[in-house]
């Protein structure tokens, strides 16, 4: 019987009322910045820090289960909190499929290998499953790394409004949760074979390649959306650094043919999966 048995309540009911009172506490004597709200039954936030706009990165959406809570009251997650190693969390009251959320920037990515090792101390089966179109294209709307847990990018944890539309994080927060529009990882291969016949202008997609960024060794998979295509050039959005143009006669070898292969690398980091 636990502790939370005795007082004749399941432990999941208990878990949020326990975490908020932890994360308080925490937040106050090492000054994290911590918001309660009232809004959908209860939510709070702990962040390390408030970063800058555009502020993109990758969230880690969970629903709060036993192990997640193990996760979250386990001495070491709450040092990389502490010690700012990951950006923040959001844990709200009412069970959903993102109930917990875990803010990590790409600047502070390499907090996500960290977490990835927590996960699996408390036997969380990191396994990464990837969506694809019918063209074999990946889909990055959600990308799963255990059975409940999954990933997406941010573009923006701020969540300001944005111009191209398409670079808007309210775009990609619409994606995760309704699954449109689809969002697009293409091959370079398939790229450049349909290059004049993509429609980079369709809503219904967001079209995107992975360039891949080197952070102290752990290489990050980072979308690039395309916008137009002019003059052998494409204009894309860099989700980490913004309007990018790449001349196709020289920097071709910049985009990814593997992103599948590269974001199951950088997703399942230490999986036992191996990638050619």
């Amino acid at each position: 019987m636990g502790i939370f048995d005795i007082f004749g309540k399941s432990n999941k009911d208990n878990y949020y009322d326990h975490l908020l009172n932890l994360y308080s506490n925490i937040s106050h004597i090492h000054n994290l910045q911590y918001r309660q709200y009232s809004i959908y039954g209860g939510v709070f936030q702990v962040m390390a820090r408030y970063g800058p706009s555009p502020w993109p990165g990758i969230k880690v959406h969970t629903p709060l289960s036993d192990k997640i809570y193990n996760v979250l009251t386990d001495q070491n997650f709450q040092d990389i909190i502490i010690h700012g190693e990951i950006d923040g969390i959001k844990i709200f009251k009412v069970h959903s499929h993102k109930q917990v959320t875990f803010y990590i920037s790409f600047h502070y990515i390499l907090g996500y290998k960290k977490l990835l090792d927590i996960f699996r101390k408390h036997k969380i089966e990191v396994k990464v499953e990837l969506d694809h179109d019918n063209n074999g294209n990946v889909l990055l709307n959600r990308m799963y790394i255990s059975k409940d847990i999954f990933v997406r990018y941010s573009t923006d944890f701020n969540d300001r409004k944005k111009d191209p539309p398409k670079a808007d994080d309210s775009k990609w927060r619409d994606a995760e949760e309704y699954w449109k529009p689809k969002i697009l990882a293409v091959r370079k291969s398939y790229l450049l074979k349909h290059l004049y016949n993509l429609n980079y202008k369709d809503n219904s997609h967001i079209i995107t390649f992975l360039t891949l960024k080197d952070y102290n060794g752990l290489i990050v998979p980072i979308p690039n959306i395309i916008l137009s295509l002019s003059s052998n050039k494409l204009i894309t959005y860099n989700i980490y650094k913004g309007i990018t143009e790449y001349d196709l006669s020289t920097e071709v070898d910049y985009i990814s043919d593997n992103p599948e292969n590269r974001l199951r690398a950088f997703l399942g980091q230490n999986s036992r999966e191996t990638f050619l």
